[in-house]
């Protein structure tokens, strides 16, 4: 059976003009973005909605765990017996610690990142949660000192390599985010 490989939407210099701004401030209006993209409210609903419906943006609010009482945050390594990798990320996924899976190659199958209240937490989750899942072998546990980075900080750069294969990119928008 073949794999479907999920269509891309096509970005141009305004789209990511458009998500670099969000990127700094999820709140503005959209007219404050029109203004400072240099194009009409309509334009930048019309590119939002784009987005958002794509699958590309989501608008949301960003929580840090341990300012919410979950100051315990671990990356754990996981290795699983590969018949059971799919079953093996769906448990993971649906365990409330846990905020990111990554299947992976190398060492670990899988990298986890889980949140927790206490040490006692932690473990009540390795040892009753996370070691009842079917299909993992063993696990190795990074507890997070500080965290010098978060995904989200990560800026969409104007000049996406993506844009360099396409030269039809209007002149009018390259202006447009040359002012950034």
């Amino acid at each position: 059976m073949a794999l479907k490989v999920p269509a891309t939407l096509s970005l141009d210099q305004l789209d990511l003009a458009l998500i670099g701004q969000l990127q700094r401030d999820g709140r503005k209006a959209l007219t404050a973005l029109a203004k400072d993209l240099g194009v009409s409210h309509g334009t930048v609903r019309n590119r939002l909605d784009r987005l958002r419906a794509s699958g590309i943006l989501r608008v949301s609010a960003v929580v840090d765990p341990a300012k919410i009482g979950y100051p315990i945050q671990v990356l754990i390594g996981a290795s699983a017996n590969l018949a059971q990798l799919e079953p093996a990320e769906k448990e993971l996924s649906r365990l409330e610690e846990v905020t990111f899976v990554a299947t992976l190659t190398g060492r670990f199958d899988f990298l986890i990142f889980a949140a927790f209240a206490s040490d006692v937490h932690l473990r009540e989750f390795l040892v009753h949660k996370l070691s009842k899942i079917k299909g993992i072998r063993s696990t190795e546990t990074f507890h997070t000192l500080s965290l010098g980075k978060r995904v989200w900080q990560w800026e969409v750069p104007v000049r996406s390599p993506a844009l360099h294969r396409h030269s039809s990119i209007d002149s009018r928008r390259n202006s447009i985010v040359r002012g950034f």
